[in-house]
């Protein structure tokens, strides 16, 4: 299946991010744990491509609510 590298070079920018999170304290670990699920979610994307437009747009819809909930808790963190 094709890769879209857009979506890939989003979702390695934003495992870079999360992975700057990696802390022991609980919010710091809430929102890693939530920017990876943004990351899980583009990756999939990503991987399909556009062989199945309804579910890709699924994925890139969930990364978007995921992401916009992330720097609402983030404000929060910081």
């Amino acid at each position: 299946m094709p890769e879209d590298p857009g979506i890939t070079e989003l979702a390695d920018l934003l495992q870079e991010v999360a992975d700057g999170f990696a802390h022991p304290d609980e919010p710091r670990r809430t929102v890693r744990a939530q920017l990876t699920a943004v990351v899980e979610d583009l990756r999939a994307a990503a991987r399909l491509g556009g062989l199945l437009p309804v579910v890709t747009l699924w994925h890139l819809h969930r990364a978007v609510q995921q992401e916009r909930a992330t720097r609402e808790r983030l404000a929060l963190v910081l």
